[in-house]
């Protein structure tokens, strides 16, 4: 009887993980067609570092497709000297900006996916903007969990867009696939119950 519940667990676990696994790969090798939705959230990453830079450049090249009516920039301080990611995001877009009307909002207290996401949708509606719909603009390896709390967090339509990953290494990209992985394993509780 021990030995049956053993197998029945292991094999619940084990088409767990594959189904993790196919569901990261799946969402970070697919993209869904956009027609337009009412936001896009670019979700952070450090400061200064390509991955911020093209997520960003990704969000606007979106924006300025028409795809979204506002963008909303999503990330804290790593550090009290730093400045947020989002302000750092900031200067990207101004930068990189080949339209004059940018719409754009701040959300400058994540340090999280789950809090990139919960605080993006408050700001939204704090601010009367529509956020039913949302792209979601990450790594294309972070876009499955990205997407599961957009879901979660009451989206009732989520897209997802990501950047070439050609600014990193191969050993780096086995390194963050594997990193998120865990990261989803992790957020079980968080899809689950919010």
């Amino acid at each position: 009887m021990i030995k049956k519940i053993f197998i029945s667990i292991a094999v619940i676990v084990g088409l767990l993980l594959a189904l993790n696994a196919v569901l990261i790969w799946g969402i970070a090798h697919s993209r869904p067609e956009i027609e337009h939705a009412d936001a896009i959230i670019i979700l952070g990453a450090a400061i200064n570092t390509p991955a911020l830079t093209n997520r960003t450049k990704e969000g606007l090249r979106i924006f300025e497709q028409g795809k979204a009516d506002v963008m909303v920039l999503s990330g804290g301080k790593i550090a009290d000297a730093d400045i947020s990611e989002a302000q750092f995001m900031e200067k990207v877009i101004k930068k990189n900006a080949t339209v004059d009307e940018l719409e754009y909002i701040l959300e400058e207290d994540s340090h999280s996916t789950y809090e990139n996401i919960r605080n993006s949708k408050a700001k939204l509606e704090s601010s009367g903007q529509k956020a039913d719909s949302v792209i979601v603009v990450s790594d294309a390896f972070h876009l499955a969990r990205a997407f599961l709390m957009a879901k979660r967090a009451g989206f009732d339509d989520v897209y997802w867009s990501a950047p070439s990953s050609g600014y990193y290494q191969r050993d780096e990209l086995r390194y963050y696939y594997v990193r998120e992985f865990v990261a989803m394993i992790n957020y079980l509780p968080k899809f689950i119950f919010g």
